[in-house]
């Protein structure tokens, strides 16, 4: 009885896949719905980019259609459904299934019409069902640079993309050089996507964000840990911006990988470096680790066992 003339009518759902556990699907609405022709699927957690991209693809597919009259479906208000629904499945492990049919959508107004949720109860770590780690909010944390100023110490997040491209930009040629081993030049979609869009299970990259004049966030230091499939071992990176040397970051995103690895049951961190970036080597050994030179190779090995 809503009265929403000229809607488009959508289907969108969870369901729970035997490997993969939750899945969400959505598709054009209708009685004839079958799920391998008719949806488009991702497995949760969803963020804006996540959801964007199976929007989109869903439209290039011809899963979801525009309809060319004034009421087309927002997309970004459509990602934003998905990603509620998305943070509803992780919240609540007891749902094994949800259909929301029909979901009326004209622009950036949904109306849901008819829902059904099936629910199971549920005992022990949520986290486990999932096929990706959501967003470990809890890993957040405050510190104080020696200039005052107050950062927030978080994992990396897709969205973080074009802050980290600024963040690059602010950080010299030599120091690059220094991170990488070769000369990075300016960095592409795709090395940005690999080094924002992480699996935090197995890999975990804290960034130290603040506000800048304008009240945007922006990316001052990133501390990366790369660990092996038997989660015993890390290999570990440090960034920091040229112009921020000397503020204590280096050592709070130091402090702070080094913590994540004691919690997250590391036995080792390890590291690599160029024997001319003393600044990393002393820094290095101000937190325990073990420093090996060898000049031959042009190298510096450091391992910090836990």
């Amino acid at each position: 009885m809503a009265n929403r003339a000229g809607s488009q009518e959508l289907r969108v759902c969870v369901r729970h896949d035997p490997v993969f556990g939750p899945v969400i699907l959505i598709g054009e609405g209708g009685s004839e719905w079958d799920v391998n022709r008719d949806a488009a699927v991702a497995i949760p957690p969803l963020n804006m980019a996540l959801a964007r991209y199976m929007v989109i693809s869903a439209i290039k597919s011809g899963k979801l259609r525009q309809r060319g009259h004034p009421y087309n479906f927002d997309i970004n208000a459509l990602c934003h459904f998905l990603v509620t629904l998305s943070q509803i499945v992780i919240d609540f492990p007891e749902i094994t299934d949800l259909d929301i049919h029909p979901l009326l959508v004209s622009g950036d107004s949904f109306t849901v019409l008819d829902a059904s949720i099936k629910l199971s109860p549920f005992e022990g770590d949520a986290n486990t069902r999932l096929a990706i780690r959501p967003y470990p909010k809890e890993l957040e944390e405050k510190a104080t640079l020696k200039d005052g100023r107050s950062v927030l110490l978080r994992p990396i997040l897709p969205e973080d993309e074009p802050t980290h491209k600024s963040f690059i930009e602010h950080v010299s040629d030599e120091d690059l050089y220094k991170r990488f081993f070769s000369d990075v030049g300016e960095m592409n979609h795709e090395a940005l996507a690999n080094l924002t869009q992480i699996d935090y299970d197995r890999e975990m990259a804290f960034v130290a964000v603040c506000l800048n004049e304008q009240g945007e966030q922006e990316i001052l230091g990133v501390v990366r840990a790369l660990a092996n499939p038997e989660h015993t071992d890390a290999e570990f990176a440090v960034l920091v911006r040229s112009d921020l040397k000397g503020m204590g970051l280096g050592r709070i995103l130091m402090d702070k990988v080094i913590n994540y690895g004691k919690l997250s049951g590391l036995k080792r961190i390890n590291g690599m470096t160029m024997p001319s970036n003393t600044g990393m080597i002393g820094l290095a050994r101000k937190v325990g680790f073990s420093i090996d030179v060898q000049l031959q190779d042009g190298i510096v090995e450091m391992d910090l066992f836990l």
